[in-house]
């Protein structure tokens, strides 16, 4: 049903110059409403043009309208539903858009739920599946593909089915499954952003290989990714591996303990909500931005919350882990 206070809103949204519409002026517009919905079917009471309307009004001063439009029709493909669920559940709730590929082969684990707006009932369910879910009830009219396949054809047919992607976002761990991202990108001529929430910091990545196909891999961090049989790496160099991709410069003194301790202490890559969701608004501003004609250049961006509201750390006792972190992996 179509109720009183959502018409209202709607009709402020057309008509912002009246500020007390008649009855009869609110009559006309639902009986407008209702016809749109006649000749637009929707699963919603009114019409796909108001939900739009009603859903992006609060954007358009900051997002024009026709650039609202255009955004719509990408298709944008997460990789990694950790930080990538909450890239994906911004960009849909910013941009409302038709399409949506999304992509991860595990279930939700007990200890993923520090950093994932996910309720306790959703360990041991597939992550794909509790962010499709989410997805759909924040937009209703989506349509979603996912997949928990890892293999290459599976990951081609994301890139590559219809609808095709306009964009990649890389949030996942698997090195091998990185560079597949990254040669598909390339062959379909698309960008790739890829996020890391570094302790309290963020480091983005951006690869524009819809500007230029010779953009390096992981913007030249690390030499021939695509010559590396990752299978003969042994734990150290799988470790180096990790620390060439995120650098230690911008890292402080907690995280590079952590990174000290992955496989003793810590089982993985240490992550904190905070700039995980962070992570996420980022990676949706940056799309925004790329797919609305930005000539934003191939590069790393840092955004460093250490800097903005101080750091406890020792400079002279982080400058010193650096160096013998860097004896560990050279």
């Amino acid at each position: 049903m179509l109720s009183d206070d959502i018409l209202m809103k709607l009709f402020k949204i057309r008509n912002a110059h009246i500020e007390n519409p008649s009855p009869s002026e609110l009559k006309v517009l639902k009986r407008e409403v209702i016809t749109e919905s006649k000749t637009t079917p929707t699963i919603m009471p009114y019409s796909t043009k108001a939900y739009y309307e009603l859903t992006s009004a609060r954007n358009r001063n900051l997002i024009y309208p026709d650039e609202q439009i255009e955004l719509r029709k990408k298709t944008v493909g997460f990789f990694g539903m950790s930080v990538g669920s909450h890239a994906a559940l911004t960009w849909v709730m910013q941009i409302r858009p038709y399409y949506i590929k999304i992509s991860d082969p595990d279930v939700v684990d007990a200890t993923n739920l520090n950093r994932l707006r996910f309720p306790w009932s959703a360990v041991d369910k597939y992550k794909v599946d509790v962010v499709k879910k989410k997805i759909q009830a924040m937009h209703p009219l989506i349509r979603v593909t996912i997949s928990k396949k890892t293999d290459t054809k599976s990951i081609k047919a994301i890139f590559f089915g219809k609808p095709k992607l306009d964009a990649v976002v890389d949030e996942i761990d698997n090195f091998e499954h990185k560079i597949l991202l990254r040669k598909f990108a390339r062959e379909l001529g698309i960008p790739l952003v890829s996020s890391v929430d570094v302790g309290n910091n963020v480091f983005v990545d951006v690869e524009r290989y819809d500007l230029d196909p010779k953009t390096q891999m992981f913007l030249g961090r690390v030499e021939n990714p695509e010559n590396i049989d990752f299978t003969l790496l042994d734990e150290q160099e799988r470790k180096k591996f990790i620390i060439q991709l995120v650098g230690l410069d911008n890292n402080s003194e907690r995280m590079l303990n952590s990174l000290f301790a992955i496989n003793a202490n810590v089982p993985t890559w240490p992550q904190l909500g905070a700039t995980a969701s962070i992570a996420g608004g980022i990676v949706t501003t940056i799309l925004t931005k790329i797919l609305t004609g930005s000539l934003l250049r191939s590069s790393r961006y840092y955004v460093m919350l250490d800097d903005i509201f101080g750091s406890d750390d020792d400079q002279e006792l982080t400058q010193k882990k650096k160096a013998t972190l860097l004896q560990h992996i050279t």
